[in-house]
């Protein structure tokens, strides 16, 4: 029986360093699972943040997009107000008194012709212009042109042209108080 006991024995101490084994690789087993939990969290975490940081960045660009397009909506509703109230001006223009229209067409007339300048004005305000030019020797009447009102003067040999129709002088006066009728109306 002795043979039986080493047989027992050897058995015994495979078993335990099979157990040995076994408890060794469950070990290695739970460091690596622990390990690998670990990273999965570290990677689930940078995952996270940088989501977070997207979802962020993502808000401020459409927050930003959102207020460009408001600033670009008011600012066509006041180009808009502006043009408004430029058209109202050119409409009161056309509503002028002939009275008022007849001082003011001489008045433009007498500031700016030279000798033997040749006139022009709209169909309707030719009546106007011709009784203007009529106390003004060496003036002459050249035509009708399409505009809300005023004249242009031309030199006799055409080389030079000053335009002081009312189209001319809105327009002008548009691009010089813009910002300052922009002030007033939006208080800027």
């Amino acid at each position: 029986m002795p043979l039986d006991a080493v047989i027992e024995e050897i058995r015994r101490k495979g078993d335990e360093q099979v157990q040995a084994v076994k408890e060794e690789a469950r070990k290695e087993a739970d460091a690596i699972i622990a390990e690998a939990k670990n990273k999965a969290e570290e990677i689930l975490a940078r995952a996270k943040e940088d989501a977070e940081k997207e979802a962020e960045r993502l808000r401020r660009q459409e927050i930003s997009s959102v207020n460009l397009e408001m600033k670009r909506l008011l600012l066509n509703k006041r180009k808009e107000a502006l043009e408004e109230v430029f058209k109202a001006v050119g409409d009161r223009v056309m509503k002028m008194d002939s009275e008022t229209k007849k001082k003011l067409v001489e008045n433009l007339i007498k500031k700016n012709a030279v000798s033997e300048a040749v006139v022009y004005s709209n169909k309707d305000d030719e009546p106007i212009v011709r009784e203007v030019i009529s106390g003004m020797p060496g003036l002459r009447y050249g035509g009708n042109i399409e505009c809300k009102g005023g004249v242009i003067l031309e030199s006799p040999d055409g080389e030079v042209r000053v335009n002081l129709t009312f189209d001319d002088m809105l327009k002008q006066l548009y691009e010089d108080k813009m910002s300052e009728v922009s002030r007033i109306l939006f208080g800027e």
